[in-house]
């Protein structure tokens, strides 16, 4: 998936709670990766969301998750980025548009940077922290299933959202600032569902987790003991 020589470096950049690692992210992963071939897809577990009540699983148990779902991950570097988590350990409250400016800082002001986000993300963009400096950073992308309309979202975010959308091939080339809407990604899983689905014994769930990540799942019993 190398871009060649007049592209800038590309880093697909996937955050989240990952709680737990679920198929519908892998499929996002792969889904933005044929789209926009980057050089690295770098993965960035939540340390403690402020918009979500406290994680079930541990931020190592988390980790662990991501390692075992996207193990055979093939066609760009894969990094998984524990940022967030110790800027959480540190009792420091995070912030997607910190995380990217320190990722900025990190690959270079001429990098790409791709942050992704599922079409439920995108209709609460406007409650993020600083959301419109976003844009500043990296350039977002979404994908949704087929029907999904961006004027659902906040006018202000459906009116920045299409004034900057560009083609991947726009986005891969340039910087930041731009958006970028698929809607061809028929999976959506939810995380709060699954959660249940597990404390139940669903047999279902085995299309939701890969087998490695259910198996780690049950050894720890992770999710058998909450409030779920």
């Amino acid at each position: 998936m190398g871009l060649s020589s007049k592209n800038p470096y590309c880093a697909l950049v996937l955050g989240g709670s990952f709680d737990p690692v679920h198929t519908g992210h892998i499929a996002l992963a792969k889904h933005l990766c044929d789209v926009l071939k980057p050089d690295e897809l770098r993965i960035i577990p939540a340390g403690q969301p402020w918009q979500k009540s406290a994680l079930t699983a541990t931020s190592e148990q988390r980790v662990s998750m991501l390692k075992l779902a996207f193990e055979e991950w093939s066609g760009c570097k894969l990094i998984i980025d524990e940022q967030e988590i110790r800027r959480a350990e540190a009792h420091i409250a995070s912030y997607t548009i910190e995380t990217l400016r320190e990722l900025r800082t990190e690959l270079g002001a001429q990098a790409s940077i791709c942050f992704a986000m599922g079409a439920d993300q995108l209709l609460n963009l406007h409650t993020w922290h600083q959301w419109k400096d976003l844009f500043g950073v990296a350039h977002l992308c979404a994908a949704s299933r087929p029907g999904f309309d961006i004027s659902l979202a906040c006018p202000e975010v459906t009116k920045e959202w299409q004034e900057r959308m560009i083609s991947p091939e726009e986005m891969r080339a340039s910087a930041a600032g731009g958006t970028y809407l698929d809607s061809s990604l028929a999976i959506d899983v939810s995380a709060t569902q699954l959660r249940k689905e597990l404390k139940q014994h669903n047999p279902t769930i085995r299309l939701l987790v890969t087998h490695k990540v259910l198996d780690y799942i049950q050894q720890h019993s992770i999710y058998q003991n909450n409030g779920y």
